[in-house]
């Protein structure tokens, strides 16, 4: 089976990789975002950028209007993350560490709404359309972090305690604090 020069083309258009080496001859002087160290590298610090960004009014509605129309949440994280990581605010460890957080961050403000929102892409649902995800970036990164994302379906428990201890204790996001309450535990 030949494949014609014109098909050569539009397989090499849609593809859109760098050219092996690339990077060796871009100039040093010139680095991209995500080359330089991040700037968040805490965990608490990053979580904290999110939250403040998913609370201003006009990014606030535009996510509850997403999850509205079904948007799976772990989409958005995914969104979000790879935005953060592009701009050179988290490094790809840290993507993976903020995404359960972020995902009931984004749980917690949905029910505050009354949305009932999903979580990750229904498998059975023959009335998906995928292909946005069939076409990777110049590292494979969106097909790799989705899979990763798709498996955060059960919480687990962690060092400091149990996940439903915790989500018990925890204030609403929306209440308002006083500056004079002290912060930590009681």
């Amino acid at each position: 089976m030949d494949i014609s020069e014109q098909e050569r083309r539009e397989f090499a258009l849609k593809r859109m990789a760098p050219i092996p080496g690339q990077s060796l001859t871009n100039n040093p002087e010139i680095r991209q975002p995500y080359e330089r160290p991040p700037e968040f590298v805490s965990k608490t610090e990053a979580l904290e950028f999110f939250i403040d960004a998913f609370l201003q009014e006009e990014k606030y509605d535009a996510i509850m209007e997403v999850l509205r129309e079904g948007t799976p949440v772990m989409d958005l994280v995914q969104l979000f993350v790879m935005d953060a990581f592009k701009s050179g605010k988290i490094n790809p460890n840290m993507m993976l560490l903020l995404a359960e957080p972020l995902a009931y961050i984004l749980l917690g403000l949905a029910e505050k709404e009354g949305i009932r929102a999903e979580i990750v892409d229904d498998p059975d649902d023959d009335e998906n359309d995928d292909d946005w995800y069939e076409s990777d970036d110049a590292y494979g990164v969106k097909n790799m972090l989705r899979e990763k994302l798709q498996t955060i379906t059960d919480p687990k428990d962690d060092e400091e305690g149990s996940l439903q201890e915790k989500l018990d204790n925890l204030p609403s996001l929306m209440e308002p604090q006083s500056l004079m309450e002290p912060q930590g535990d009681s």
